[in-house]
């Protein structure tokens, strides 16, 4: 006879967390959302509407980043729906169909009951495993492999993560040698980038009582892509003007999403839903699946 910490209650309705690619910008995250709306209006009937939760608010009591939304699925009276007959069997419905919308996850549960999880264990999952450590690459190999077994569970849904890795960074490095020739310093170049791409205030602007900085940067359209960093003009001590690309190597590169603590401790986490099944009996065989598959080294639990 298996056991639960929290006995699951029907609310009535679908919290969906939803999650992007890392880096993901607002606009995509709307779009994903829409998207997910749309499918669910049309192809379920139980469904009355959607809300979705995109990041933070302005005071940030449940910060996310702008690749996580969540969609409040409010839905008719059970004994109006003629999709499914239980709300697991709904959600497994919703899930499939969601699969139509590329390079997104979905997680599937009751609204008050994702948010005792979040209050319990700083994660919306039923089951949440935290590997603590100090090197982000390992911490990302053994979440990885803890991921996969917690996939083959029986019952375990929606299983989720972590990335700690994956947000696209502009990296400049300087070729020094060809910088002396022009008689440049690193801190003139850093300046007009830091100008062209980011703005500077210039001066003020008074509005009666108020006043407002006067930043110059470059157009929006000239800011786009790596090309535009690619070829800004840095001013020489001759008067003349040379492309960034020749004083330096400009690329895109994967670099640090996020780095999250306990008690000063780096971590990372591993969560998944459970239906079909109880709690304890899933914590029980994963625990017992990690001791036989999983070795971490020295420092890490």
């Amino acid at each position: 006879m298996g056991g639960e910490f929290i006995p699951a209650l029907e609310e009535g309705d679908f919290a969906v967390e939803t999650r992007l690619l890392t880096g993901s910008n607002i606009n995509t995250t709307i779009d994903a959302c829409l998207k997910a709306s749309h499918i669910l209006k049309t192809q379920f009937p139980e469904v009355i509407k959607v809300v979705g939760k995109i990041g933070s608010g302005e005071i940030p009591t449940d910060p996310m980043p702008m690749e996580a939304a969540d969609l409040m699925i409010i839905l008719k009276d059970k004994s109006e729906w003629t999709s499914a007959h239980t709300f697991d069997e709904l959600s497994e419905k919703m899930g499939k169909a969601l699969l139509d919308v590329p390079g997104v996850s979905y997680g599937f549960q009751y609204p008050v009951q994702m948010r005792f999880n979040e209050l319990m264990t700083g994660a919306k999952q039923d089951v949440v495993c935290k590997i603590y450590g100090e090197n982000l690459d390992t911490l990302t190999k053994y979440a990885t492999l803890l991921g996969g077994l917690a996939g083959e569970m029986k019952g375990a849904k929606d299983v989720y993560v972590e990335s700690i890795t994956g947000l696209p960074q502009v990296i400049i490095k300087y070729k020094r040698n060809i910088i002396a020739q022009y008689g440049l310093n690193i801190q003139d170049i850093n300046n007009v980038i830091n100008t062209a791409f980011a703005g500077q205030s210039s001066g003020l602007v008074f509005e009666d009582e108020k006043r407002f900085d006067l930043v110059v940067r470059l157009a929006g359209e000239q800011r786009q892509n790596l090309e535009d960093v690619q070829n800004l003009l840095i001013p020489t001590s001759q008067g003349t003007q040379i492309p960034l690309y020749q004083v330096a190597d400009v690329s895109v590169q994967e670099s640090i999403n996020q780095i999250q603590r306990d008690d000063a401790k780096r971590r990372i986490i591993v969560g998944f839903n459970v239906r079909g099944t109880d709690v304890e009996t899933t914590v029980k065989d994963l625990q017992e699946k990690i001791e036989k598959k999983i070795k971490m080294p020295t420092g890490y639990l």
